[in-house]
């Protein structure tokens, strides 16, 4: 199951997860801006990792419960935002909260990972009232940046060296069809992009081990990971500064009022 090897992962990892460089603080900033939610929202922070949308809720007045599937995440999340109204470890496919309890569910790069989207999704619209919200991320490309290209044809490349039934925990993903099958309306989308300025090639590559490819990184063959590792490395020195481009496509629905 995918979802056991992330909570391993992610349980392993939640010390250094978005320490190393702000992705996904910087991600949840962008994608607050975009829903906008009045102060006193009732928000759920779905997969919440360290905090990086519940951080963004906050700072806008929400009222945040955020959950999560690794208890050390969990952990970190509630004691450095104590403000939170509940930080919970919980299943996101069967959520333990009564109908209509929040007005915003949002989730950062996490319904891509999980076993079954369309129940999570049928979840999500259970808790939400009428009205509310359901907004996520995927990771989506970023425009003029072919300095950038190099690392997913990486990816690509050494793929069918990763032994069956590990390596990447994403899953195909069809938001749309998974929104409108759900029940939900009004769908929308839009992309967005950061630009993050990284010191050096350590950094890039720890921050590399320091999320959700780590899974990829681990399943390489050691000599493999070597390889990979050196033609980053060489990239990256052809860089001045090194600049890192990436992009992600939010997305919503409400439901019917």
């Amino acid at each position: 199951m995918t979802a056991a090897r992330a909570i391993a992962l992610f349980d392993r990892l939640a010390s250094v997860y978005d320490e190393v460089l702000p992705f996904f603080a910087g991600f949840a900033h962008q994608h607050m801006q975009w829903l906008a939610p009045a102060r006193g929202t009732r928000v759920l922070d779905l997969g919440a990792g360290r905090g990086a949308l519940t951080a963004a809720a906050l700072a806008r007045g929400c009222r945040v419960t955020a959950v999560g599937c690794a208890p050390g995440m969990v952990e970190r999340l509630a004691a450095q935002y104590p403000q939170v109204r509940e930080a919970r470890v919980m299943d996101v496919h069967q959520l333990d909260f009564p109908e209509g309890s929040f007005d915003l569910v949002c989730a950062g790069f996490v319904v891509h990972l999980l076993d079954d989207p369309a129940a999570a999704a049928r979840e999500i619209h259970r808790v939400l009232a009428l009205g509310g919200v359901f907004s996520f991320s995927v990771p989506g490309d970023v425009e003029n940046a072919p300095e950038w290209e190099f690392y997913g044809a990486l990816f690509r490349e050494f793929q069918p060296l990763i032994p069956e039934g590990q390596g990447r925990l994403s899953r195909p993903l069809d938001p749309e069809r998974l929104l409108t099958a759900a029940g939900f309306t009004g769908i929308g989308k839009t992309a967005i992009e950061q630009r993050l300025p990284v010191p050096d090639a350590d950094t890039f590559w720890n921050w590399g081990l320091s999320h959700g490819s780590r899974a990829y990184f681990d399943a390489l063959p050691a000599d493999a990971r070597t390889e990979f590792e050196a033609r980053v490395r060489a990239e990256l020195s052809a860089m001045d500064p090194i600049v890192f481009a990436a992009g992600a496509h939010l997305w919503r629905g409400t439901t019917p009022a």
